[in-house]
């Protein structure tokens, strides 16, 4: 995965990437120019409409895209391994962090 960045982090490790058009881990790069991933799912979502706080979700570039913020990159190695973390919707649990 080597995600296009306006501001670009020199030293940010991406993880190396399975997967083709037609699967889960769906990504793609263009042949014979780079092997280098340019296109991936942005985010993945499970909802459980009926009880809410089942629900799951990843997203490789975190929850915050901030560079250098703690949820940054934090849900990228579940994403890279097509894995989800649990949605937060309890308005007592989610606070605001400050920097």
């Amino acid at each position: 995965l080597t995600p296009w960045s306006a501001l670009p982090d020199p030293d940010a490790q991406w993880p190396g990437l399975g997967g083709d058009h037609d699967c889960v881990n769906a990504t793609s790069t263009v042949p014979g120019f780079t092997d280098l991933t340019a296109r991936a799912s942005a985010a993945r979502y499970v909802w459980d409409l009926a009880r809410r706080e089942d629900s799951l979700w990843a997203v490789p570039l975190g929850a915050d895209g901030v560079t250098g913020s703690p949820h940054h990159r934090d849900q990228l190695p579940c994403w890279a391994r097509c894995e989800l973390v649990p949605v937060v919707t309890d308005w007592t649990r989610l606070t605001k962090e400050s920097v």
